[in-house]
């Protein structure tokens, strides 16, 4: 069984996935409580399909791009779970997964993550690399109908829909959330194809500089 773990942003996502597919998910806004949450959490899922710790042979991990600390919790805990009960580990890229949870749509997808201070992460169409972008930025490069997913609250909807018209797409406002169970099939087929990362050099992508309070 594969647990895949997402603390990308505020939303974590848990999954447990196997030969037979999505045994469970959760998915859910923890604010900042990222490290006093994701434990309790993943040890309640496995209580509630029956399964030990023990009974996880894999760990799926988002990457990034998202927020300093969020993804520092997630990656450390995969990593920690990895080697405590010698696992393999691989790392999905935050917006592959989002690609993924969105595909099929027949619309060309642009998977958005807010990085703060009016930036956000986005996928380039051409190679697929991150890269820190503005939502005008985005408006400009869109010239046909698009499908905008991710961190898509009534701000960042509006100001797209106001600047693309119909040009801008959304899922419905109860499938915009990211789910962790298209993480874990990605991460699936991946350790399938044999496709792992060496923990020692798995790190987040970071496309954001971390905020630093300011001394008193």
């Amino acid at each position: 069984m594969l647990v895949a773990i997402d603390t990308s942003t505020n939303q974590i996502g848990l999954a447990c996935y196997d030969e037979q597919g999505l045994l469970a998910e959760y998915a859910w806004n923890s604010g900042r409580e990222h490290t006093a949450q994701l434990m309790p959490q993943l040890t309640a899922l496995l209580g509630y399909i029956g399964r030990p710790r023990e009974a996880i042979r894999a760990i799926g991990v988002a990457i990034g791009p998202g927020s300093w600390s969020g993804l520092r919790v997630g990656i450390s805990t995969a990593k920690g779970l990895a080697l405590a009960l010698d696992l393999p580990v691989v790392g999905v890229g935050t917006l592959d997964a989002l690609v993924y949870q969105y595909g099929g749509t027949g619309l060309p997808i642009v998977p958005i993550l807010r990085l703060g201070r009016d930036r956000y992460a986005t996928q380039d169409a051409l190679d697929g690399q991150p890269r820190n972008t503005t939502l005008a930025e985005l408006c400009a490069e869109t010239g046909t109908p698009t499908l905008f997913c991710g961190d898509i609250d009534t701000e960042v909807r509006m100001t797209l829909s106001q600047h693309l018209g119909e040009r801008a797409r959304f899922p419905g406002l109860a499938a915009s959330m990211r789910r962790p169970g298209f993480l874990a099939e990605l991460a699936w087929r991946r350790i399938q194809d044999g496709s792992l990362n060496d923990i020692a050099m798995l790190e987040p992508i970071y496309l954001g500089q971390p905020v630093r309070l300011a001394q008193l």
